[in-house]
């Protein structure tokens, strides 16, 4: 102990203590005292290190005594879950005696439930395959009855169409029934004994177009009060889309698809209240329904077993338009010219109705699909040619421009414009427009919706059937002014030959050409060819009258027949 409180170098001095002399034991002392000193302050540590190692022992001491307690409580809760857990386990050993004798009735009746449920299941689908097969006839009889009733509500719809476009009277009008009498009989025997014309039956289908658009203009007199706008173009270039995209009444929509839908053409103006008319080819009309109108397709008219379009050549849609745009305008929703094959027996006429309604109108509106096209289709431009653009103003629409790249459109532009101007087709404008988002997106020239600003004036219905009549009667006079022309200037030819002849080579040599003169000597001359002339100003004569007769008529439904006729 004494070791380790007291330095080792205290022992090393006291034993040099021992050694040295009196003097030097001064240092030695000093020495000794510092070691004590050092060795005191390590007692006073150990002896605070003891203080502290005591406490703790008596504070371990303490938890030893509580843990003794805590074991023994322990013990003592041991033993009694040893016992309770001898009475569970017990209790476990009956209870598996027990299920496992309740498993055994279990499994016993378990194989009788599952043979009851295969008995039972074998009865459900027995079951089930006689209802399926009842289900099946049920179904197969509901389909026959609904065709049945399908058949029979087109057959009655049909009927009922037929029976009232029959029963329609046109109204009473002296011009239109003139104008009928001349084309039917004076025209038609003008046009048997002229031979001159080559487009005769151009000429006969703008007569006919004429007399139809003079016959709804007595039927229905506020179409042609307005500029008609003929929408023209190929199948499936989206002309009823177009037109849609201007209705805001939402509940009509010209029926569109991927099929020919646009079966019988329709005059589209903007009205206050909502208008349907189907028109009989006598003249007379009849109000649809908005159903009715909407199942107008090819589809509807293949249904019958003639053609319909020849009882009801067309309709008249009065609907809600911005009026600041299409209040006196009337638009013509045509056929497609160029109906595909699968189209039906009665859709390969569409041509022939497309040119016939589009020669009415004042402005044409043409246009081209861009999900088919990027220029403009030979047979467009044929199209465009046939029906004439001289007397009218053409506005090209390059539709569904949704379905390109801006970028392509102007590139499309660009072609278009070409084309147009390879052609020597003038044209007021080109628009990009979209029919399903209702918008243009690039032009060309004017804007279109200000375009429509421009045309939307009132029409002067009776000069353009007067310019058109005078038109279709131009091209008679021509034609046989051309024959007339042709005839004196052979006889100018061979008179000069004759003479000719005379003069070199004698009378022995005019006598010999004389008999091949004769023969080349037209011996009609132009008398023929001046009676058609004046036959053929006359009948314009008789046409114009009749027009006039018409609008009088119109203007005093009262007035007695002598005195209109003498107006």
């Amino acid at each position: 102990m004494m070791s380790e409180l007291l330095p080792p170098s205290l022992f090393i001095h006291l034993v040099k203590l021992t050694r040295l002399f009196v003097w030097r034991r001064k240092s030695l002392h000093d020495a000794i005292v510092e070691d004590l000193r050092t060795a005191d302050t390590r007692h006073e540590a150990l002896v605070r290190a003891h203080q502290n190692t005591q406490e703790q022992f008596q504070a371990l001491t303490q938890v030893h005594l509580h843990l003794t307690e805590r074991v023994a409580a322990t013990n003592a809760e041991l033993a009694q879950s040893r016992h309770d857990f001898q009475g569970l386990q017990l209790l476990l050993n009956q209870s598996q005696t027990q299920h496992q004798h309740d498993c055994e009735q279990a499994r016993i009746r378990f194989d009788t439930l599952a043979t009851n449920h295969n008995q039972v299941v074998q009865e459900r689908k027995a079951a089930e395959l006689a209802l399926a097969n009842e289900l099946e006839t049920s179904q197969k009889l509901a389909a026959e009855l609904k065709a049945l009733e399908q058949r029979h509500g087109d057959t009655w719809t049909r009927f009922q169409l037929i029976s009232q476009l029959l029963a329609a009277h046109p109204p009473e009008n002296m011009g239109l029934a003139r104008f009928r009498q001349v084309l039917a009989n004076d025209y038609m025997v003008f046009a048997e004994s002229e031979s001159s014309l080559a487009a005769e039956a151009k000429a006969l289908l703008m007569l006919q177009s004429i007399e139809q658009e003079l016959g709804l203009l007595v039927g229905f007199p506020d179409v042609f009060k307005r500029t008609i706008v003929g929408i023209v173009g190929g199948f499936s270039s989206g002309k009823s889309e177009f037109i849609n995209s201007f209705i805001l009444d939402r509940e009509i929509r010209l029926a569109v698809g991927l099929q020919p839908v646009t079966a019988i053409p329709s005059y589209v103006l903007a009205t206050n209240e909502r208008l349907i008319r189907g028109y009989s080819a006598n003249g007379g009309h009849i109000d649809l329904d908005v159903g009715f109108y909407k199942s107008i397709s090819h589809a509807f008219i293949n249904s019958f077993s003639f053609d319909l379009k020849s009882l009801m050549p067309f309709m008249c849609v009065g609907i809600q338009m911005d009026p600041a745009y299409f209040s006196n305008i009337c638009f013509i929703d045509t056929p497609g010219y160029n109906p595909p094959a699968t189209a039906g027996e009665y859709s390969q006429s569409d041509k022939q109705t497309a040119v016939q309604f589009a020669q009415q109108s004042d402005a044409i509106i043409w246009l081209i699909g861009l999900d088919a096209n990027g220029t403009i289709p030979d047979s467009d431009l044929d199209f465009i040619q046939e029906i004439g653009v001289e007397h009218r103003s053409v506005y090209v629409v390059l539709n569904k421009a949704d379905l390109r790249p801006e970028d392509d459109l102007e590139c499309i532009m660009d072609e278009v414009e070409s084309v147009l101007e390879y052609e020597d087709i003038p044209v007021a404008g080109i628009s990009a427009y979209s029919s399903t988002q209702r918008r243009s997106v690039a032009h060309r020239g004017r804007p279109l919706m200000e375009h429509f600003v421009q045309i939307n004036q009132n029409g002067d219905v009776m000069q353009r059937l007067e310019e058109r009549l005078k038109e279709v009667f131009d091209m008679y006079d021509d034609a046989i002014q051309a024959d007339i022309e042709t005839i004196r200037n052979r006889k100018r030819a061979i008179n000069g030959l004759q003479l000719d002849a005379l003069e070199i080579g004698g009378s022995e040599l005019y006598k010999k050409m004389q008999e091949t003169v004769i023969n080349l000597n037209p011996k009609e001359g132009t008398t023929h060819f001046e009676n058609q002339l004046r036959e053929s100003r006359s009948l314009l004569e008789a046409f114009s009258n009749s027009i006039r007769l018409a609008d009088v008529t119109l203007e005093n439904p009262t007035l007695p027949a002598e005195t209109r006729s003498a107006q």
